[in-house]
């Protein structure tokens, strides 16, 4: 009989887990206690030596993980299953660091539970284990870094701000150690899509040739990202064309289904990820690719580095990259040419404005902006006219992004309602929208003021009043309408929730 102690700070919670281990795992589980804050959990757990813990990240005192660090120093061989309500990826990191065995996000389904402690049930009944520590840490390691690679190349597409900081921790965790990078774009010229299983051959392929990739699937492409000190002549190589040629059958695509190859710029500096990305999508011919390398420290890239910190929304960091170029257009006479200067300029906003389009969809009413441009007859002017320009697309920008991220929130949104009854999970709903789990949570609270477990709950319960209302309804029945499959739970649910009980609802009504 394996021991187990539930660490949860809430009560319903903390039924809802003793109802399934009672009901499912009576026979080789006990429940030693249950404790509401990391405090109780280390003293209770140095007390009684549980195998199994489920322990709450969220609590009073002393968070979840704080807890489990210092349980784990003394109850080496105790196991650990976090519960969390948010997929943060520092969640993980510090999870693994720690030694967890598993980590549950919240609201998970009775499968999800049930493969969760499985797993530990197996792993802390088997007494001998040949793994050190160290081994241990690198196996759960190289089970989290699809996902981080996944999450990595999202957000490049998606266009979400990654620091400097930020990529150095990814690049470090992922092992990658130089800086010079370009993207690779596979895709087929057909309506069928890339799968999950092709991305492992391509990693693989790819690893043959460059010291580092990350990739991802990501909107039925497959994205790449390649790291080497010596990507030109490696890209022009004759081994490479070889590999990308056999990748056509290795993937072992449908018949008339033709694997598209396109590559972007070679790049330094997180900034310039999504645009070495966007030029790959341009579908680039590979013939043309030794052109790309060949300019790659042409003026094009300060456009591509400007374009960045107007979408990633910093005004300052792109008026100090505008002033560069202006600078670096004047410094070189004192008697510059100002029609010259002017067309540059206007080039640059050309292209940035594209990218900008490109990037939305949208129209940003760039003829108009270069034709004011056009009748300035100031360097003073420009300076300031362009600086305002740049503050417009920041605008434009900002408003873009919060339109999107409302678009897929009431998407989320209507998914819910439309499907309350059923068991929804955050992987459900962020597949619905081909999104990351992480960037889902993240944009639904900050519009919502409430994270989609709440959501999820507040529909539920909204619903059930509803059918409460016609009063000939058994709450039993209502119960299991509204996706709760224990009518206990349900009232114990509706309880916290509207603060009385179905039935005094019920009364109130009368």
């Amino acid at each position: 009989m394996l021991k187990l102690l539930i660490a949860e700070d809430e009560i319903l919670e903390r039924r809802a887990l003793r109802f399934l281990l009672d009901k499912h795992y009576s026979h080789c589980i006990q429940i030693v206690d249950e404790v509401s804050n990391g405090r109780d959990a280390v003293e209770r757990a140095l007390l009684l030596r549980p195998d199994i813990i489920f322990m709450d990240i969220n609590m009073p005192i002393l968070n979840g993980l704080e807890a489990s660090n210092i349980i784990k120093k003394q109850c080496k061989n105790t196991e650990f299953i976090i519960l969390t309500a948010f997929n943060y990826f520092d969640y993980a990191k510090k999870a693994i660091n720690i030694g967890v065995s598993d980590y549950l996000l919240k609201p998970f389904s009775n499968n999800e539970f049930f493969h969760s402690l499985d797993k530990v049930i197996e792993k802390a009944g088997s007494k001998v284990s040949s793994e050190t520590k160290n081994q241990k840490l690198e196996k759960n390691y190289s089970k989290l870094i699809p996902y981080i690679e996944k999450q990595v190349i999202e957000d490049i597409v998606l266009g979400v701000a990654m620091t400097e900081t930020q990529f150095k921790e990814y690049a470090e965790i992922l092992s990658i150690k130089c800086t010079e990078f370009c993207c690779i774009l596979f895709s087929l010229d057909t309506i069928g899509k890339l799968e999950e299983k092709n991305v492992r051959t391509i990693k693989n392929k790819l690893n043959g040739i460059f010291n580092n990739s990350i990739v991802g699937l990501c909107l039925n492409n497959i994205i790449a990202f390649v790291f080497d000190e010596s990507l030109g002549s490696k890209i022009l190589g004759v081994r490479f064309k070889r590999i990308l040629n056999d990748l056509s059958y290795e993937l072992e695509l449908n018949e008339g289904e033709n694997l598209a190859i396109s590559i972007g710029s070679i790049n330094n500096g997180t900034s310039k990820m999504y645009y070495s990305y966007k030029e790959a999508k341009r579908s680039i011919p590979l013939k043309q690719i030794s052109k790309i390398i060949e300019k790659k420290d042409i003026g094009i890239n300060k456009y591509n580095i400007l374009c960045g910190k107007i979408i990633n929304e910093d005004l300052n960091g792109a008026n100090i990259e505008f002033d560069n170029v202006l600078d670096h257009l004047t410094m070189k006479k004192e008697n510059y040419d100002f029609c010259v200067i002017k067309e540059s300029i206007s080039n640059m906003l050309n292209i940035v404005i594209d990218n900008i389009n490109e990037f939305t969809g949208k129209e940003s009413g760039k003829n108009a902006l270069l034709k004011e441009l056009a009748n300035l007859s100031e360097l003073a002017e420009v300076r300031s006219y362009t600086s305002m320009a740049i503050k417009n697309l920041i605008g434009f920008i900002k408003k873009y992004k919060k339109s999107n991220n409302i678009d897929v929130v009431e998407k989320v949104k209507k998914y819910i309602e439309t499907n309350y009854m059923k068991e929804i999970s955050l992987d459900t709903l962020a597949q619905y929208v081909s999104m990351s789990t992480f960037y889902l949570s993240r944009i639904f609270s900050k519009n919502e003021h409430m994270p989609i477990r709440e959501y999820i709950i507040k529909i539920r319960m909204d619903k059930a009043k509803a059918m409460l209302q016609e009063k000939n309804i058994p709450i039993k029945k209502i119960a299991m309408d509204v996706g709760y499959a224990d009518v206990n739970y349900f009232s114990k649910a509706f309880k916290k929730y509207e603060k009385i009980s179905p039935k005094q609802y019920v009364r109130q009504l009368e």
